[in-house]
């Protein structure tokens, strides 16, 4: 097998390694909740144990997190558990939780200098859809945001909004 076979089969297994986050999901989509929720609350994620996630990045990614399912126009209220005293909305509400399990700051230089994967920024996070009333989980899944090239190496938010985005994505696929 010569070099370049070896390495493309190298990148490959990197690619499918990757992947495994999202093919492994620990739920199946449960059945009559398509356009059954109004209502959304959004709590903090957890940082687990091990995680170097800094307690503010946590917040900016929430505060994305609340602006994407905002931006879905599907829910009569985004209610931000961040904030005191958010009046409960009528109707069917389902809950976001979850917990950071992975993050990876990564390196702009060696995405500009390297390139091909190195330097790449990456978080992971688990998230958890529970009815409010019933306390009965929804779906459970690995969503994740990452950065491995772009303008001058790309800049590391761009993993964040990534993850934000991935979570509106999950949730109108899910919910409506």
């Amino acid at each position: 097998m010569n070099n370049i076979q070896r390495h493309f089969s190298f990148g490959l297994f990197l690619l499918l390694l990757g992947c495994a986050p999202a093919l492994a999901q620990t739920a199946k989509k449960p059945e009559g909740i398509k356009n059954k929720y109004q209502n959304i609350e959004v709590t903090s994620f957890e940082i687990e144990e091990g995680v170097k996630l800094p307690p503010e990045s946590r917040d900016v990614i929430m505060t994305q997190v609340v602006e994407e399912l905002t931006q879905l126009k599907k829910f009569k209220a985004v209610s931000d558990k961040r904030e005191p005293a958010t009046p409960q909305a009528e109707g069917p509400t389902v809950r976001l939780t979850g917990a950071f399990t992975k993050y990876n700051a990564g390196s702009r230089a060696k995405r500009y200098f390297i390139g091909f994967g190195a330097g790449t920024t990456k978080v992971v996070a688990r998230i958890r859809f529970v009815d409010a009333a019933t306390g009965e989980t929804l779906l459970e899944r690995y969503v994740d945001g990452k950065v491995w090239i772009g303008l001058f190496g790309g800049d590391s938010s761009g993993a964040t909004r990534g993850l934000a985005k991935e979570v509106a994505k999950v949730t109108k696929k899910l919910l409506f």
